[in-house]
């Protein structure tokens, strides 16, 4: 009986340090959580708060998040997520989308040009790396810029410039013909 006594309180000190660990254990994982809710909750308010419009996309481009900007410019819906994006029609004639982020992704070198959409308002389309927090490269991060405001400027500045230089040549042949 006494062996059986001391078998129970040498059990009952095995469990009382096994639920010590888990203890210990659940403590972690809530700490763990609290920070996933944390990172998640910046992530939502990031894509919720941006007027850009971004598109992640995975390995196999497949649409992993995007913003709210997304869905008027690039004609993507949420239910779109899980979507190859080479499957949409993005409101641009970019037929190579797919090899462009495929090229990103392989050899992960950031592309930025210029676009118009097909009412000829300007972007400046961004293709870069999707890096996990591990720094694996999982994909592709689409932005888009819009710089239609500065482009009509450049265009303006260009035609003033071109006719400040017309007139500066005019003006120095009549000042040459008069010498």
């Amino acid at each position: 009986m006494q062996s059986t006594n001391e078998e129970l309180e040498t059990s009952k000190e095995e469990l009382q340090s096994a639920n010590e660990e888990l203890n210990t254990v659940n403590d972690e994982l809530q700490s763990r959580n609290l920070e996933l809710d944390r990172a998640n909750s910046d992530l939502n308010n990031v894509l919720t708060s941006t007027n850009l419009p971004v598109v992640m996309v995975d390995r196999g481009l497949r649409i992993r998040r995007l913003t709210a900007a997304s869905t008027k410019t690039l004609k993507v819906l949420p239910s779109d997520i899980g979507r190859p994006i080479t499957d949409l029609s993005p409101g641009f004639n970019l037929p190579n989308l797919g090899q462009l982020i495929a090229g990103v992704v392989d050899t992960l070198i950031p592309i930025e040009r210029e676009i118009q959409d097909r009412e000829g308002h300007w972007y400046s389309l961004q293709i870069r790396p999707y890096r996990t927090t591990d720094d694996k490269i999982d994909g592709a991060v689409i932005v888009l810029s819009d710089i239609d405001e500065a482009k009509k400027v450049s265009e303006i500045l260009e035609v003033r410039v071109e006719e400040r230089t017309a007139a500066v040549r005019k003006l120095s042949l009549k000042v040459m013909t008069v010498q």
